[in-house]
């Protein structure tokens, strides 16, 4: 694999983190190597080699100090300069090998970076296969009678050159030492780089304690690192990692046993770390990373941190753990906030809980673990538009099934703009790995209840659908009740799909839906057509969107053939047109229908043509009257306040020679009149006529008065037997709106 792949496959944390760690461990080998180095450099330089030059000037010897100057060794592999060495000294506790301070300065020393690797790692080698004696064993036996008080180091220099490149260290030493305790502080700049350093030892009730501390005040200045990194490690950083500033400490405290420490416990605090990743500027404000220990195969990790990746992603509070025991590695991880920005789509989630990962790297192919995982969260927030709270998210893996779960436990929603909010909303949804905006297998949707406001307006909402697709889901199913009312559209057939380029919005196709509502009181069958929504908020639609259906009916009429028309405007009227639909026999067309958004009044207004006069008829129970004929005129509804009402329009009888009407309850007409009022005979002749009516003209006609609804019937014809003739001209009236016409008995009046 190239290492653009590699890099590729590092996430934005693993660099961060790596060049976190990388330059700790760096310059902790610095420190640890710096008097190897120095030791190294004298003996090297001093030792059987082939000497150039070799010069000192003796300043001064006495009983109390000895000091010399100009020290200078040059060799081929080597050169070693010291501007001057000082050695103050007791003359009797010199005889017991004692020494109080040594003072170097102006130390300079370059040397063979090769050669010195090479015998750092011969000498390693012999101290493992000769055995000898490492110097924390000895530290005990330094701290219980040291033999140097005071070490000091100033203006030293040292170089570590390759033909390609040099790492310069330009450094001074304070170390105190005294009976059960050791300072030492080690400051300077590496390849530019600048750290400060303090190491201690002390004894305490039997015991040795080690504690060090490593800060990096400018981190800016890394950038020369960055090619020896490369060298050493294979890993090129380029330009896709720079650090702009910020600073780094280390902290450590552990005991020493044996040759080793135990109990230890490391901590790394950074702040104000800025600077840019693949071109991404990042911030990382604080962080702080807790590490213990126990040994090489056994390490605990805790990392706080506020990051922000300007104009993408910012997150505060962030704790990572890790715990690596062998080969096994367990993750966990949480926020309190993270929040995304334009560039990725407005998210802002708070008190997110991601899943505990355990993985195993010598069986890194089974990566994903199975699960199931759980995801938690207090809130999230979309766009300022959507709001989830109380959330707890499940999703189990199944690779040898090729399938996923995501499981969505009831959790509450809010709709901001829309101010609808949702009680109980939960999704459980099954898919294939490999194919997962395909395939026949179902998600569910559910929710237990739904407010406009403080208005109830769904309640045990299910709505079961599948992906088709990067852009298309279709609906298989949807139950519910709205407005209290039970709705079941099923089959539903719908797609939702979002529209190409040139259109915006969402379009809904029905596809043949059956639409049940109130427990199949009313059905509407065969629905098919489309609505493009171009917007939500506010709710916009195309000018023109076709819908058809087979057939709409319930207990007391059934409407076939049905088209029309339906739009919503930018003043938020809900507009039906070219309406055209079956009834009766017949058929009705409204050529437009207006209601607007928030309101409570709806009219209508439209022509009936031919429809059957005994199919109306028989829309009203028990009215036993038979019409032979067909009906055309202008009628209109109204619903205000929730209810229904006609206004004023007309039915006219279409002219025809076989017109006629029998009505067999004359007793209607006049029963209960006086049989000794005069009005009594010309009530039974009239009944007696509607018996069996041969009729010249029908008219029924519909007037909205101002406290009152009337239906005006006007009759014309005759009926003659052997016996009798009766030429009628008939206008009964009807007082009440609609409902009162669903009881008509009550409400007729005969003249």
């Amino acid at each position: 694999m190239s290492a653009k792949k590699i890099i590729q496959k590092i996430s934005t944390w693993h660099l961060l983190l790596g060049a976190f760690f990388s330059s700790i461990i760096l310059i902790a080998i610095i420190w640890l190597s710096a008097p190897s180095i120095l030791d190294w450099g004298t003996r090297y330089a001093a030792a059987g080699a082939e000497v150039k030059k070799f010069e000192l000037e003796v300043a001064r010897v006495d009983p109390w100090e000895t000091r010399i100057e100009q020290i200078l060794i040059e060799t081929k592999e080597a050169d070693f300069s010291l501007g001057s060495l000082l050695l103050q000294y007791e003359p009797g506790a010199l005889a017991m090998g004692k020494v109080q301070s040594i003072t170097l300065r102006d130390m300079d020393l370059r040397l063979d970076g090769k050669a010195m690797l090479d015998l750092l790692l011969a000498k390693k080698n012999r101290e493992v296969d000769g055995g000898n004696t490492p110097w924390l064993e000895k530290l005990g036996e330094y701290l219980s009678d040291p033999k140097l008080k005071t070490f000091r180091m100033f203006n030293a220099k040292t170089a570590l050159e390759w033909p390609d490149f040099s790492l310069p260290l330009e450094f001074k030493i304070k170390g105190d030492y005294h009976e059960k305790l050791a300072s030492t502080i080690f400051d300077g700049e590496f390849a530019m780089f600048p750290f400060l350093s303090e190491l201690h030892f002390w004894q305490e009730d039997g015991n040795t304690y080690g504690e060090m501390e490593i800060q990096f005040p400018d981190l800016n200045k890394s950038e020369m690192l960055k090619y020896p990194v490369t060298r050493f490690t294979g890993m090129g950083l380029g330009n896709e990692f720079k650090v702009d500033s910020g600073d780094l400490v280390m902290q450590g405290i552990g005991r020493v046993e044996g040759n080793r420490l135990v109990d230890l416990f490391l901590e790394f605090n950074g702040s104000k770390i800025t600077g840019e990743l693949f071109e991404f500027p990042f911030e990382i404000e604080k962080i702080i990373s807790f590490v213990t220990p126990e040994n090489l195969n056994d390490i605990e990790t805790s990392t706080y941190a506020n990051i922000n990746l300007k104009d993408f992603l910012d997150i505060r509070g962030m704790a990572l753990g890790t715990k690596i025991t062998g080969e096994k590695i367990m993750i966990r991880s949480s926020f309190q906030e993270l929040k995304t920005f334009d560039s990725l789509g407005r998210i802002n989630i708070t008190d997110l809980s991601l899943p505990v990962i355990d993985l195993n790297l010598s069986r890194i192919e089974e990566f994903p673990p199975k699960g199931p995982h759980v995801i938690f969260f207090d809130r999230l927030e979309l766009e300022e538009t959507l709001s989830l709270q109380n959330g707890k998210i499940s999703v189990l893996v199944e690779p040898e099934l090729d399938l996923f779960k995501i499981q969505v436990f009831p959790l509450h929603a809010i709709l901001t703009d829309l101010d609808i909010r949702l009680f109980g909303l939960s999704f459980n949804g099954l898919g294939n790995i490999s194919k997962p905006l395909t395939g026949e297998l179902n998600q569910v949707l559910s929710c237990d209840r739904a407010l406009l406001g403080e208005d109830s307006m769904v309640e045990n909402l299910s709505l079961t659908f599948r992906p088709n697709g990067s852009k298309q889901l279709v609906v298989e199913n949807l139950t519910a009740k709205f407005q209290g009312i039970f709705t079941d559209l099923n089959p539903a057939h719908c797609t939702v799909s979002l529209p190409n380029q040139a259109e915006e919005g969402f379009r809904l196709d029905f596809n043949g839906s059956d639409l049940r509502l109130g427990r199949d009181q009313l059905i509407l069958e065969g629905l098919t057509g489309s609505i493009l929504i171009k917007s939500f908020d506010p709710l916009l639609t195309e000018p023109i969107n076709v819908l058809s259906f087979s057939k709409f009916s319930n207990d007391q009429i059934t409407l076939e053939e049905g088209s029309f028309s339906i739009a919503v405007n930018e003043e938020g009227e809900f507009m039906v047109s070219d309406f055209y639909v079956r009834v009766f026999g017949g058929s009705l067309e409204v050529d437009l229908a207006k209601w607007k958004m928030y309101t409570d009044l709806i009219k209508v207004e439209g022509r009936l043509t031919e429809v059957s006069g005994q199919q109306m008829i028989d829309f009203f129970e028990e009215l036993d009257v038979q019409i032979e004929g067909n009906f055309s005129g202008m009628v209109s509804f109204s619903n205000y306040d929730g209810t229904w009402d006609f206004g004023t329009g007309f039915l006219q009888l279409n002219p025809s020679a076989n017109a006629q009407i029998k009505f067999k309850q004359g007793e209607l007409i006049y029963g209960g009149v006086d049989p000794t009022d005069p009005q009594s005979k010309n009530l039974r002749l009239t009944s007696w006529a509607l018996e069996d009516l041969e009729v010249d003209g029908l008219g029924i006609n519909f007037k909205v008065l101002e406290n009152e609804r009337q239906i005006i019937i006007s009759i014309n014809g005759s009926r003659e037997t052997k016996e009798q003739r009766v030429d009628l001209d008939y206008n009964p009236r009807f007082l009440g709106g609609l409902q009162d016409l669903l009881k008509w008995k009550e409400n007729l009046s005969f003249p």
